[in-house]
């Protein structure tokens, strides 16, 4: 405020020193004596200033200038309004302070669990299937791919034998007339002494229909055996008249022992 009065105060005297110097130019040129310009005081333009301000030693210390240079005879100016002080610039306001975010709520509680299924219904209990009735399983039939000397093999580790030799394929078809060609295996055994009649044959045929071929051939062969024996020791001869034929599948065994019987079992069970 102080500031405002004294710039004021200046603004003032500067104006009325310039009135009273063109003023003066003016009565000096026209000669004529001066009208009565009144000379706006200090005092009277300048706004009043309360006692209590003090002008700024800066004010006391400028001296009031009056115009040494006489300018040019022209109309003398009317005095110019004095321009008011600028108004001070009103204080800027403070930003506001910007608000803080707000919090983010905290995301709701996870949506319950649904509730447990319920268990489904027990099944229905399946019908029962009719239990089927056993049917009769037909008897294996033996095993095509065993060796007849290994059936004779078998049958001699059962029932124990006198020692017996191994005919060959000529004595087959000279002792029992059995074509080889027919057979697709045999082994045949006969006594290494001419005192027994024991003798085991094994012949595995090609086709079945040979089967009554190789059957004729051993009842010619035990016919034989018996001729021999009939006259020479009986025990061997009636040995003789109890030989057996069996058929098991493609395989057709011979024998003449006094167990018999038990030869046709192991015969039988080696083939199963």
């Amino acid at each position: 405020m102080k500031k405002r009065a004294i710039i004021l105060l200046l603004s003032t005297m500067i104006l009325g020193g310039v009135l009273s110097a063109c003023g003066s130019n003016n009565n000096n040129n026209t000669g004529a004596s001066p009208s009565p310009t009144a000379t706006v005081s200090p005092s009277e333009e300048s706004p009043s200033v309360s006692p209590d301000t003090e002008p700024s030693e800066e004010a006391g210390e400028t001296p009031s200038e009056s115009p040494s240079a006489s300018p040019s005879p022209s109309a003398s100016p009317s005095p110019s309004a004095t321009p008011e002080p600028s108004k001070a610039p009103a204080p800027t306001k403070e930003p506001a302070a910007t608000k803080e975010p707000a919090a983010t709520k905290k995301p709701s509680e996870p949506a319950k669990k649904p509730a447990a299924t319920p268990a489904p219904s027990a099944k229905p209990s399946a019908t029962p299937k009719p239990t089927p009735k056993p049917t009769v399983k037909p008897s294996p039939s033996p095993a095509t791919d065993l060796a007849a000397k290994d059936v004779i093999e078998a049958m001699l580790k059962e029932v124990e034998q006198p020692r017996l030799m191994e005919m060959t394929a000529d004595d087959v078809k000279n002792m029992y007339g059995i074509d080889p060609s027919t057979l697709a295996d045999f082994s045949a055994r006969m006594p290494m002494m001419n005192v027994q009649t024991n003798e085991i044959a094994v012949f595995k045929v090609k086709k079945e229909k040979d089967i009554d071929a190789v059957k004729k051939g051993m009842v010619s062969r035990a016919e034989t055996v018996q001729k021999m024996f009939e006259s020479y020791l009986q025990d061997q001869y009636e040995n003789a008249k109890n030989y057996k034929i069996v058929v098991q599948g493609n395989y057709v065994l011979f024998v003449i022992s006094d167990s018999a019987d038990d030869l046709v079992k192991a015969f039988k069970a080696a083939l199963k």
